[in-house]
């Protein structure tokens, strides 16, 4: 059981690394790359949550206030 897990990280690791073509960097790079990549997707989440509320309520109130002239 354990084997499989282990065997199925392992594949999915190597698959991500043959994906985002860091199989030849080395692992301090491989670090930064991965690192990087978890900030952006961090922030774009956080951006995301943080302002899509308010600008939906925008939309919102813009529409209906053109309703009415």
């Amino acid at each position: 059981m354990f084997t499989e897990i282990k065997n199925y990280f392992a594949f999915k690791t190597y698959q991500s690394e043959v994906t985002t073509s860091t199989k030849g960097l080395d692992p301090w790079e491989k670090a930064l790359f991965d690192s990087l990549v978890f900030v952006s997707i961090t922030l774009l989440t956080y951006t995301t949550f943080a302002t899509l509320p308010d600008q939906m309520l925008s939309a919102k109130f813009d529409d209906l206030n053109a309703l009415h002239f």
